[in-house]
């Protein structure tokens, strides 16, 4: 059958045939089964139809058009995206860090202090390419339970990662009325990720239906309440994780880095990771060509930023006769 004879006089009980399976057409999917089944359905003239069931456990009607449009513009590959390199030293982080104290949080760590900066930095640029309108946002930090666990888990391999998802609402005003949104960032950033903690972790352990409850907790954060109008960022941290104590025999590495960011899928997906001091931060921003251009028109960033500085500049005060650089994909 050609898709052309299909749509002629299309029979509604065959477009079941086109999904995965009736099973998941009907009901909700069985345990330890995927999140997503897709069926590619090829016609004889050609013709493709796609048959996609997914959980209601993760998406809804709203969620499901957003993955949708996002996977179809990762398989275009769609946009000009560019990755920027913001280098943040030190001194640099302890001045950020006394800047985003508050309530929630009262002595902010490195990254907490870095990524609320990068949040806040993030919505001004898009409110300002939307034309002053800010919209909520959330920003998810990828969180190590290893350590979390009880009792706690040494062994190297595998993935034990949690979503930590802090939600922006677009609400806080000084006494003066302008925005100061920092602390306030800062603080949310806390609180999402001091939820998961061994209580939160042992819960998981024991109760498995808890797992699919909270992915949808953390995953909905902000499309149940807002649909489409939500900005989203996802941040991977690589500090403390003594990368350039790494010596294969020819002395510590220079500049420990990760790889260009600039497919779509990468978009909005912030890495971290220390430099060679131990002290500062490394920031690696992968945005569309227009949000980057703002973002990096913005002054608050660059007091305490720099853009892609040279590893031999930030280095050269630390590095013997041996230099060696490599990166991490």
């Amino acid at each position: 059958m050609s898709l052309t004879q299909f749509l002629t006089d299309p029979d509604l009980v065959l477009l079941n045939k086109l999904l995965p399976s009736d099973e998941f057409a009907i009901g909700e999917f069985p345990e330890l089964t995927h999140a997503v089944n897709i069926q590619v359905n090829v016609f004889r003239c050609g013709g493709i139809a796609l048959g996609i069931c997914n959980t209601h456990r993760l998406h809804d009607g709203t969620s499901e058009g957003v993955f949708l449009k996002e996977w179809a513009a990762i398989a275009q590959g769609s946009g000009n995206s560019v990755t920027k390199r913001f280098t943040f030293t030190g001194p640099a982080i302890e001045a950020l860090r006394a800047r985003g104290k508050g309530p929630s949080a009262k002595n902010p760590t490195r990254v907490e202090a870095v990524t609320g900066l990068l949040w806040k930095c993030a919505m001004t640029a898009l409110e300002r390419k939307n034309n002053g309108l800010r919209r909520p946002s959330v920003f998810t930090h990828l969180v190590d339970i290893r350590k979390k666990m009880n009792p706690p888990l040494s062994g190297p391999l595998g993935n034990f990662l949690w979503l930590a998802a802090a939600h922006y609402k677009g609400n806080t005003k000084s006494h003066d009325g302008t925005e100061d949104v920092l602390p306030s960032l800062v603080g949310e950033l806390r609180e999402a990720i001091s939820k998961v903690d061994g209580e939160f972790v042992s819960g998981l352990r024991r109760d498995k239906s808890l797992i699919s409850s909270s992915l949808e907790k953390v995953l909905g954060v902000g499309l149940s309440e807002y649909g489409h109008r939500v900005d989203h960022f996802v941040c991977s941290s690589w500090c403390s994780f003594r990368l350039y104590d790494i010596d294969f025999g020819w002395g510590r590495p220079v500049w420990v880095s990760n790889i260009g960011l600039c497919k779509p899928m990468f978009l909005n997906l912030i890495f971290l990771v220390d430099t060679r001091s131990g002290d500062g931060i490394e920031a690696w921003v992968p945005t569309d060509e227009q949000e980057m251009a703002l973002l990096q028109e913005n002054p608050e960033l660059h007091a305490f930023a720099t853009v892609n500085p040279s590893p031999l500049t930030i280095s050269s005060k630390l590095c013997g006769s041996r230099d060696n650089a490599f990166a991490i994909r």
